[in-house]
């Protein structure tokens, strides 16, 4: 009876002690801004996150792409990720309402997706610049190590252990205290 009780508090205990999960990252600030009215189609897009992005070997998994509203073609663009930024730059030759979609691996390997959306209006006397940008490949990221956010997990754990460790040689010295 007192096995199952000490089990029981231990197991209490552990409920109790326990770190809530993290929860995903998030895209906090994206340029250009949802709606936003541009009047260059040679911009830079920016998305920055709560936490670093997830790059395993130089590779990110990452992916930011556009489409003219009305159209069926999703049109890919190379992307920098530098730390918790996301950059491409865009150049669109036709103006319209455009759509920007995303998808990202967090730093705890989830996936994120997402989408906004954004007007284009170019004048007729805007000269077309002709350069072609300079792309700089991306720097690797350390990856950060998924042990800080198992550190609720592994106490809740070893208290249990401990628990199931003591809480039986606590009974067996309190038997013995008795028939003595």
């Amino acid at each position: 009876m007192r096995l199952k009780t000490s089990l029981a508090l231990a197991l209490i205990a552990t409920v109790m002690f326990a770190f809530p999960a993290k929860g995903h990252d998030l895209l906090i600030d994206i340029e250009p801004a949802s709606q936003a009215v541009l009047t260059e189609g040679s911009f830079e897009a920016k998305l920055t996150f709560n936490n670093p992005l997830l790059v395993v070997d130089g590779e990110t998994n990452a992916e930011l792409s556009t489409k003219l509203s009305g159209s069926g073609d999703w049109v890919s663009h190379e992307i920098v990720v530098m730390d918790s930024v996301l950059t491409a730059q865009i150049n669109l030759s036709e103006a319209g309402d455009y759509e920007l979609r995303w998808k990202v691996v967090s730093s705890d390997g989830h996936p994120i997706t997402g989408e906004s959306a954004f007007t284009l209006e170019l004048g007729s006397s805007q000269p077309q610049d002709t350069e072609s940008p300079i792309l700089i490949a991306p720097a690797p990221i350390q990856e950060q190590g998924s042990g800080d956010s198992m550190v609720g997990f592994y106490i809740g754990l070893a208290m249990v252990i401990l628990g199931v460790i003591f809480a039986p040689i606590g009974l067996m010295i309190r038997r013995r205290a008795r028939k003595s």
